[in-house]
């Protein structure tokens, strides 16, 4: 609800780019939200409770890999509630709550970095939906992402394999740099895999490359590397209808890409890493929930629109995590799970990075 009413409370903000805005240093460690070695949103342990299809429940402990032997570079969503078309360059906490909750645990399998960047804000958003007058604010966002890249390349990648991750905002950027900066050119060798989630990634109907990417194929096996994954969530019970934002081809011929991580880990079941809020929160004080064997995912076409279903097995949770995720979906009509598309399958993505990080250094050997 709270995405809501900062959507409404757009309509009347005065929204305008940065203009004259200067090029981030990204040799500067001020303008990233995480990189390895420091203190920061993506540091720290991570903990989650475990509930068991009888209602027990055990608590685990997350912690990061010193020794990953491949990087994660990772693009935040939308997060940002500041009035201006973009968003400055201090951090804030939706910032680093959203790499704490989406991108902190990677750091199992990769090592972790996320610049910071001037980001369309849900203001800017709105303009640029009205078509007001100016410079895009998703041009200066893209801009800086771009920077961030080429200075991480320059000065902390050494050769390594890296992995892209993004979620919505995030993810649209991602997809446009791998598109200019990666596909068919020398450094797609060391592209271990990018993980696209809630945004448009259209291949041809029935192929797994064409269309956005020329040479990069969506991921179709466990320990495949160079590929990607791309999907939007909705319940299997409220598939995307006319108003649905995600899921649907904007060509003829094509589909918006599903790729179910679900099917390249565990054979359908989701290992989801869902944020601990509200009274779960306050009785377990870990970061996430986790139902093992109770959620289970499908890559869907309904309505022209291709994503990914989830469903709700049986267990003592069933009910309570049937009835949240009715809440999430209906909170933003046509958004289907949005907001969690990446922790509905966090546990399979981690496991399917590391997987892909263990096939990178062999087929490099």
């Amino acid at each position: 609800m709270r995405i809501v009413a900062l959507m409404m409370a757009a309509s009347v903000w005065m929204c305008f780019p940065l203009d004259g805005a200067q090029p981030n240093d990204y040799a500067k460690s001020e303008n990233w939200l995480c990189r390895p070695g420091r203190t920061d949103a993506c540091s720290g342990t991570l903990t989650a409770t475990v509930m068991a299809g009888d209602g027990s429940h055990t608590q685990v402990s997350y912690h990061a890999s010193p020794d990953a032997p491949i990087d994660c570079f990772y693009v935040y969503p939308t997060v940002s509630r500041e009035p201006t078309a973009n968003s400055d360059m201090t951090p804030g906490p939706e910032e680093e709550r959203a790499a704490k909750l989406q991108f902190a645990s990677f750091g199992r399998v990769c090592q972790l970095y996320a610049p910071l960047y001037r980001q369309t804000t849900l203001a800017g958003l709105h303009r640029d939906f009205h078509g007001d007058d100016g410079r895009s604010s998703s041009a200066l966002a893209y801009d800086d992402v771009l920077a961030a890249w080429r200075s991480y390349l320059a000065r902390d990648n050494h050769g390594r394999g890296v992995v892209l991750i993004g979620h919505s905002q995030g993810a649209r950027l991602l997809t446009r740099l791998i598109a200019e900066e990666i596909d068919g050119k020398a450094g797609q060798a060391r592209l271990v895999s990018a993980i696209l989630l809630g945004t448009d990634v259209e291949v041809p109907q029935g192929r797994v490359v064409g269309d956005v990417f020329k040479s990069i194929p969506l991921c179709e096996k466990r320990k495949q590397t160079g590929c990607v994954v791309a999907y939007s969530s909705y319940l299997a019970t409220q598939p995307p209808g006319a108003d649905a934002v995600f899921g649907g081809s904007l060509h003829a011929g094509s589909v918006d890409a599903c790729v179910n991580p679900a099917d390249l880990t565990d054979g359908g079941i989701l290992d989801a890493e869902v944020p601990a809020v509200g009274r779960a929160a306050e009785i377990f004080g870990t970061t996430f929930m986790e139902n093992p064997g109770l959620l289970h995912a499908k890559c869907m076409e309904a309505a022209g629109h291709s994503y990914l279903a989830i469903s709700v097995g049986d267990g003592a949770e069933s009910q309570i995590v049937s009835a949240a995720l009715m809440h999430t979906q209906a909170a933003l009509p046509g958004w289907g799970l949005h907001i969690l598309d990446v922790n509905l399958a966090l546990g399979n993505l981690v496991e399917l990075v590391g997987d892909q990080a263990k096939a990178f250094a062999a087929s490099a050997r």
